[in-house]
């Protein structure tokens, strides 16, 4: 019999004793013990991101190369977002630079037309200025609340610059015109209707400037002398086409500005008034059909009218006008082939008189040579005279239909009938026909 104490061995499928756990046991991964973060190792290059996963999670995924090259194309979408941004912008910008533009330009075009009583339903109001200190901008609007004006700051400004306000007697101004330009409305205001004395001028198409100053002066609306003085000596750049005009060489600087029709006038009006009222006819009257023409016609709007003032000087009638401007053209165009290198008007040789016996009457002999087209080639370094709308529209589009895309030369008989040719031989026939030689 052995001696030796048995040592006591679990019984199969029991927990062992003693252990305080009653028997449970827990398998951990020692892996699942640790803390912080755990690199995994990276897919494979070109293993897809599984659905769900994070973008974080893809990012790791990528190999080093593939992190640049999306860097590099996420560099290349800001980019391209950017540009779109600035266009963006820059179109917002150039829309509001427009925007305001035509804001302005309507509003001076507003002030403008206001300032010549244009645009204004005539009619009759009474308007009371009242005692005491008036400040400019409190006389603009009360003629403004009482219709005489539409644009009360032009006409504050107007008057901060040219009136003395303790110039208006204060009271009650009875039977004002509501379609006054603002000169005669002062004139009103200061001096009454009695002292101010409205003339009516009409200024045949075709008038010179020398013949308009004299008009003006038989009238008393201002002195002729001081009438063409300011004509090249006045600053009206505020007007477009003024603005554009070369000085040089120039006898009258705005000749071919001045339109020609019915004004009415002040007696003693401001000489700036005067000379604006033409102008701003002018502007009227080139409406936007006629400034489209001047655009495609190859020429400026100055030649323009120095072609028209011509055509206004040697054409009969009308009809007449579209046959003279293509001789015009035609010498310009393709003359030199004839050997014409001038356009040989008579009307220039006597500049700045109408012809020669004004010349002769108003006591001089000597015309302003830079302007006679017998001695200059091209076009005269101005206007000879103030075109209508006629002469203006054949300018811009001679007759070039039959005979007349041939025509160099015509010439006129006492009684207006015209005559054209093509040859200097048919000339000189014509001529003999018109009773010229």
């Amino acid at each position: 019999m052995n001696n030796r104490p048995q040592q006591n061995k679990p019984q199969q499928g029991r927990p062992p004793q003693g252990t305080g756990t009653s028997g449970f046991r827990v398998n951990i991964d020692e892996r699942e013990l640790m803390t912080g973060s755990m690199e995994l190792p990276r897919e494979r290059r070109g293993q897809p991101a599984q659905y769900g996963e994070p973008l974080s999670g893809r990012k790791s995924a990528l190999t080093n190369k593939e992190l640049k090259a999306e860097k590099k194309a996420h560099k290349k979408r800001n980019r391209v977002k950017a540009r779109k941004n600035k266009r963006v912008f820059s179109i917002m910008w150039l829309c509001m630079v427009l925007l305001l533009s035509f804001t302005l330009s309507s509003y001076l075009i507003g002030g403008s037309n206001d300032f010549f009583g244009a645009n204004r339903k005539p009619g009759k109001v009474d308007i009371t200025l009242p005692e005491g200190e008036m400040t400019e901008l409190e006389l603009a609007d009360i003629l403004h609340e009482a219709g005489a004006i539409s644009k009360p700051e032009f006409f504050a400004l107007y008057c901060k610059i040219k009136e003395d306000m303790d110039e208006f007697p204060r009271g009650l101004h009875t039977q004002i015109d509501t379609d006054m330009d603002y000169e005669a409305l002062i004139n009103v205001l200061q001096w009454g209707d009695d002292d101010t004395e409205v003339v009516q001028v009409v200024f045949p198409e075709g008038s010179t400037a020398l013949q308009i100053a004299n008009l003006l002066e038989e009238n008393e609306v201002c002195a002729a002398q001081a009438f063409l003085d300011e004509l090249n000596n006045g600053d009206y750049t505020n007007y477009e086409e003024v603005s554009a005009l070369d000085g040089t060489g120039r006898y009258y600087k705005l000749e071919g500005y001045l339109f020609p029709d019915t004004y009415d006038f002040y007696k003693g009006e401001e000489l700036d008034s005067v000379v604006g009222k033409f102008l701003h006819n002018f502007q009227r009257k080139m409406d936007d059909k006629l400034r489209e023409k001047v655009a495609s016609s190859g020429m400026t709007m100055d030649q323009v009218v120095i072609l028209a003032s011509i055509i206004q000087a040697e054409a009969a009638s009308t009809s007449d006008m579209f046959n003279v401007s293509a001789v015009l053209h035609n010498r310009m165009e393709f003359g030199a082939e004839h050997g014409i290198m001038n356009l040989e008007c008579d009307s220039t040789s006597f500049y700045p008189y109408k012809n020669g016996k004004e010349m002769e009457e108003l006591g001089n002999t000597l015309s302003h040579g830079a302007y006679d087209t017998y001695t200059f080639s091209g076009l005269p370094a101005g206007a000879i005279c103030n075109p209508g709308v006629d002469a203006l529209n054949a300018a811009l589009k001679p007759n070039t239909g039959g005979d007349a895309a041939g025509y160099l030369y015509f010439c006129h008989s006492d009684d207006g009938v015209a005559y054209y040719a093509s040859t200097a031989e048919e000339h000189e026939y014509n001529k003999q026909l018109a009773g010229l030689t």
